[in-house]
């Protein structure tokens, strides 16, 4: 889980000591290290971020960037010298020059989704608008030819078995932002909004970062 801090607060960036262990941790092999490191710098490197773009329009593309630079390290930490400075600036630098291309391909996203007709592309298989905007964001582009929608869906869905954690994603993918419309899913309304703020927070980057591997973003509006 990322760190636990107060909302809108910026999580700390590790010590030096803390990050170097995991990574030497990743180095040797250890199975748990990569979950761990990316556990361990996903917040910090988004509050990095977020300092130095605070007017960002979208900031999830931020969340995007830190965790595309994380994922790309532990699955080949070879591409960081140690000789040219420390691996906490390596990935700040890294999820930067993410960022940037990020967006550029966030401004074509929302030029076509600007084109987009929602009646002439009316699904008639039964999937609801929102299992629509989950397939639209998995292939933003068009499916293959001959791909089924209902398949694609089964398939997603196979991934994610935890149901509340499914539902989390329904909400995502149609944009829901309010912290009540989480906490009621994931069954902790009764917990003190700052609590639940944090909880939804959690959640989310996790389920992120699980739809991240499947080639699916969720930006919220």
């Amino acid at each position: 889980m990322s760190p636990e801090r107060k909302q809108d607060v910026p999580a700390s960036r590790p010590s030096m000591e803390q990050i170097n262990r995991v990574h030497q941790r990743l180095i040797a092999g250890e199975p748990d290290a990569p979950s761990d490191l990316i556990a361990l710098l996903l917040d910090p490197l988004i509050a990095s971020l977020a300092r130095k773009f605070p007017t960002l329009p979208d900031p999830n593309l931020i969340v995007d960037a830190a965790t595309d630079s994380l994922f790309r390290f532990v699955q080949d930490p070879s591409h960081f010298h140690p000789q040219r400075g420390t691996l906490w600036n390596y990935l700040v630098m890294d999820a930067l020059g993410d960022l940037r291309n990020t967006w550029k391909k966030e401004r074509r996203r929302l030029n076509r989704e600007q084109a987009f007709d929602p009646v002439a592309h009316d699904r008639p298989d039964g999937n609801s608008d929102v299992e629509g905007a989950i397939i639209r964001k998995l292939a933003p582009d068009g499916l293959p030819e001959g791909a089924d929608v209902s398949e694609l869906i089964a398939q997603l869905r196979a991934r994610i078995t935890n149901p509340q954690d499914w539902q989390v994603v329904l909400l995502m993918a149609g944009g829901e932002r309010r912290t009540e419309a989480y906490a009621h899913v994931l069954g902790i309304a009764h917990l003190p909004l700052a609590d639940q703020r944090r909880r939804v927070k959690q959640a989310k980057d996790r389920l992120r970062v699980m739809l991240k591997r499947l080639g699916a973003t969720f930006n919220e509006q």
